[in-house]
Order: structure tokens, then sequence, then C-alpha cells
């Protein structure tokens, strides 16, 4: 899978909702790169009517802008993944969106093909961010491994010795509390972490945990069930 984080022209795929909310941070953090075009192949065929660039298919990037790095900004992870899995066929090259140089990133971050790191995002020693990874938080303190295709949301907080699988998300405000160097906290392939809830323990795959603590939804609703019987 081709790509770059050095880049000054690119397209982006998405062209609403969060695609748009993403893409102005980037390109604030980029004051040297031009984005030329938008790929939506729900509606296309016009220019975007505040950024006036063009609204483009799949196919239509495919012809026109063929050398051109591919920012992916889908916030629904399997969409994303199958979007990569599509330029990966066409021989595109993804545009890896991070910032770097920043003194509160640490130098040793390894960065995924097409991941995103919000500008203001502090990360420390020993972290990983995967393949295709949306990365929104405030901070991913040390010893931290994200998942491909994963989700972190605005002004969440991932602590040390954590591991992240494949496909979570992890809502805006949310905590994962620290695991240990032998021990870490494991947030499971497929998992949902809802808003602000405090991650203390690990979570299983495919498990949706909301609250302070975190807890499965059953567990929620049985609890509900004896408080008001």
């Amino acid at each position: 899978m081709k790509s770059t984080s050095e880049f000054t022209d690119f397209v982006v795929f998405g062209a609403r909702g969060t695609s748009l909310m993403l893409m102005r941070g980037m390109v604030d953090a980029w004051p040297d790169t031009r984005l030329r075009a938008l790929i939506d192949d729900i509606e296309n065929g016009f220019d975007h009517p505040s950024l006036h660039i063009p609204v483009i298919s799949m196919d239509r990037r495919a012809q026109e802008f063929p050398d051109l790095p591919v920012l992916v900004t889908a916030a629904d992870t399997g969409l994303r993944e199958a979007v990569f899995q599509r330029l990966e066929s066409e021989g595109a090259t993804l545009a890896t969106g991070i910032a770097r140089g920043q003194r509160h990133v640490d130098p040793g971050v390894i960065y995924g093909p097409g991941c995103q790191c919000a500008p203001y995002t502090r990360i420390g020693p020993d972290v990983t961010i995967g393949t295709g990874a949306q990365v929104l938080a405030t901070l991913l303190a040390h010893d931290v491994e994200v998942g491909d295709f994963s989700n972190l949301g605005v002004n969440s907080s991932v602590l040390g010795h954590v591991k992240i699988g494949r496909h979570v998300n992890v809502a805006p405000h949310a905590v994962i509390a620290n695991g240990t160097r032998t021990r870490p906290l494991v947030i499971g392939d497929g998992a949902v972490v809802g808003v602000g809830a405090v991650v203390t323990r690990s979570v299983a795959p495919g498990a949706r945990v909301s609250g302070n603590p975190a807890m499965p939804m059953p567990k929620w609703r049985k609890l509900w069930r004896i408080l008001h019987d």
C-alpha cells in the first residue's frame, strides 16, 4: 500500500460532516499544501459552495488526479477500509495526515499508511498508530498501540500501556486508563467506548461499554432495573 506524508497537492475522500471538519483542521496544519478536489460517490459533479473546488467521483479521480495522494477522512471504519482497498487496487497513493516536528509529539511515533492524527494531539514515546486510524484524541501517553482503522474521538485520552484493536470506536471525552508493562489494558477488535466513558479494565472484542466506570450495556440495563424496581 503506497503512502506518503510529504506532499503539496492532494485530494480528500469525503465531502461532508466529519470529513470537512478533519480536512479543515489538517489544511490549517499544512499551510504549504493545496486541496485540489473532494471525492463523493453519492453526490458529485459540482463545485463545493464554500471551498470552490470540484466534488468528483472515485472514477473521475482515477482519470484526472491519478498521481495525487488521497486523504481518506470517512468516519465509518468499515467504509474507510473499503476505500483503502479500492485505492490500493487502483495503484493510488494514500496521504498520511500528520504534522511532523511538533514539540509535543515524540519523534519515535510510528504512523501507519493513511492514518490521520490531529495536530494538537500530544503523543509520548513508544506509540504506534495503525493503518487508516483516525486520531482526534487529546493525549496518547506512552506505550500505546492503536489498531488499523480505529477511531479515537475528540478530547479522548489514552494513558499508558494500552493496546487498541482494529475497527475500535472510542467516542469523544472517553478516558482509557493505564495498563501495566506486563498486563496492558486491551480494547478488543470492533469494541465501542461511549461518550465520556472511563475505561479501567480490558474490553472484550465487539463489546459496547459506557459510563464511569465503563461497563457493558447489559450490565447498565441490569443496574437500571435494580435501581428502579
